[in-house]
């Protein structure tokens, strides 16, 4: 007698207080589960997991059966939890514990780490499985190798040695389970035996047992070929050819065939002798045709005819409008100062996304930047910008090409959102539009101003004298002031140009092809 099939593996290692009983079969369908996952995505596939149920005996915990979580990966492949899978979560813990199960443990899988507890996974196991019985198992698929796993617990003052597990195992696949062999079933002898009929394949259905019993399948079985085999002929005759003779062989049994057996027809008479020997003469003189049922002819393609029709249809239209361009073309050519001045007339806006629109707040003071040296600024006779602070109605601002150039706007705001919208006139009466908006902490309220202090008297009479040279002095520190504005504008200028040629000079490098 064999003996009997193990159902169960045992997990232990000397710093666990209890042992953990497991089932093949569960791990079997885990291992299933994650292999699936695993190769539904490209470059690490998805991580699923679930809760283990089972019993928990004081020094043995066993794991008989266990429930999956439809995890929603609403934070990336790996299994991490959101909002909506704890409470399913939750769900399913509660709905196995009121079906009499015992939550032991969950299970996940691990496809771009190895077999640990990260700090997510730790979290879950303290939130959702606090007992000190209670196990996590972690299982690390692989392409090419056998899946490995490891149980984590908690030792004593409940630390859990989440780095790796103590004792790494390998879920082997298991073996399929062979399908039992039917008992053959002995075909009823066939009338007489006719040579011309040996080689063909014979279905012989079971006769319904005197009691009832499962139905069993069809048996297919081959007749053995005779010693001298007499060539195959056709019957002439309308009546159906009898079966030919069952020989003493090995059944091949059609697993795929689960019906009810039913009585084999009564066997017809035999065909008269010589209504078949004339037939033979003639198949051994010339072969019997085949029917072409599935031969198709080649249809002929018209293509390349409706092809030349096309170009052809085309030429003649082309031929004949330009043969009466005398007729038409004036009347169109009037057209074109209207056309020209609708143009003009219309404005079109352009979408731009090479402005580099953005915004930064500074103690209240909001800095509206955008990039002066895009090719969509340079081209820009002009510009404003629309302002809308909280509910505050829009303002608009006008930009001149100076304002434009130097690629700052500064503005206070009042409430926590700020709207701005860019607008750049273009030649031709085209606009180039761009929004972006500012989300923020209210703005400081300012300190209220120091109350004035009263002014001085005015003084009895001032030289005049003195006046004409306290003129002079600001005109001289204004002048001043200007000329450094002038020489601090020059070199800013020389450093955007030494800037863009070594940008120019750096992408002109990386372009060419390297030396042989």
């Amino acid at each position: 007698m064999a003996a009997p099939e193990r159902t169960t593996v045992t997990w232990s290692t000397p710093e666990c207080p209890f042992s953990i009983e497991c089932s093949i079969r569960v791990l079997d369908d885990i291992r299933l589960s994650v292999t699936d996952a695993f190769f539904s995505l490209p470059r690490g596939g998805a991580e699923i997991g679930g809760i283990l149920l089972g019993d928990w005996q004081g020094d043995r915990l066993t794991i008989s059966h266990y429930a999956a979580l439809d995890c929603e990966h609403a934070l990336g492949p790996s299994f991490t939890l959101s909002v909506s899978d704890e409470n399913r979560l939750q769900d399913l813990i509660r709905a196995a514990s009121s079906a009499g199960g015992l939550p032991v443990g969950w299970y996940h899988s691990h496809t771009r780490s190895g077999v640990l507890l990260s700090e997510s996974d730790l979290t879950i196991h303290n939130r959702y499985f606090p007992e000190p019985w209670q196990v996590a198992l972690v299982v690390r698929p692989h392409a090419f190798e056998p899946m490995r796993a490891g149980f984590f617990f908690r030792g004593p003052g409940g630390i859990i040695h989440s780095s790796a597990s103590y004792h790494e195992f390998l879920i082997e696949p298991q073996p399929l389970q062979q399908v039992p062999r039917s008992v053959p079933v002995e075909a009823p002898p066939p009338p007489s035996y006719r040579p011309e009929a040996a080689g063909h394949i014979v279905d012989v259905r079971a006769e319904p047992p005197d009691r009832p019993v499962p139905a069993p399948p069809i048996v297919e079985v081959r007749a053995e070929r005779p010693a001298h085999p007499a060539p195959a002929a056709p019957v002439a005759s309308s009546e159906p050819v009898p079966s030919a003779p069952v020989a003493q062989t090995s059944p091949v049994v059609n697993r795929r065939a689960a019906e009810p057996a039913v009585p084999p027809p009564p066997a017809p008479k035999p065909a008269p002798r010589a209504a078949a020997s004339e037939p033979a003469k003639q198949s051994e003189s010339a072969p019997l045709p085949i029917p072409g049922t599935f031969e198709t002819q080649p249809q002929r393609s018209w293509t390349w005819l409706k092809v030349l029709l096309v170009v052809a249809v085309g030429a003649a239209a082309g031929a004949a409008l330009y043969a009466e361009r005398d007729a038409w073309y004036p009347a169109i050519a009037s057209w074109g100062p209207a056309v020209t001045s609708l143009w003009h007339r219309a404005p079109v806006e352009v979408k731009a996304a090479s402005i580099g629109l953005n915004t930064l707040d500074q103690a209240g003071q909001l800095q509206i930047r955008w990039d002066a040296n895009s090719a969509l600024m340079r081209r820009a006779s002009g510009g404003s910008l629309e302002i809308v602070d909280g509910d505050s109605p829009a303002a608009a601002i006008a930009l001149d090409a100076p304002h434009l150039a130097s690629g700052v706007f500064t503005y206070g705001r009042r409430s926590e959102r700020v709207d701005v919208t860019l607008v750049l006139d273009q030649p031709g009466a085209a606009q180039v539009r761009q929004i972006t908006s500012f989300l923020g902490q209210k703005p400081p309220v300012p300190a209220a101003p120091a109350p004035a202090a009263p002014p001085a008297a005015a003084p009895p009479k001032q030289d005049r004298e003195e006046m004409r040279q306290l003129v002079a002095g600001l005109r001289a520190q204004l002048d001043a002031e200007l000329e450094h504005s002038r020489k601090l504008e020059k070199l800013l200028a020389a450093a955007r140009t030494q800037l863009r040629e070594q940008q120019i000079r750096r992408l002109g490098n990386q372009a060419r092809p390297p030396e042989q």
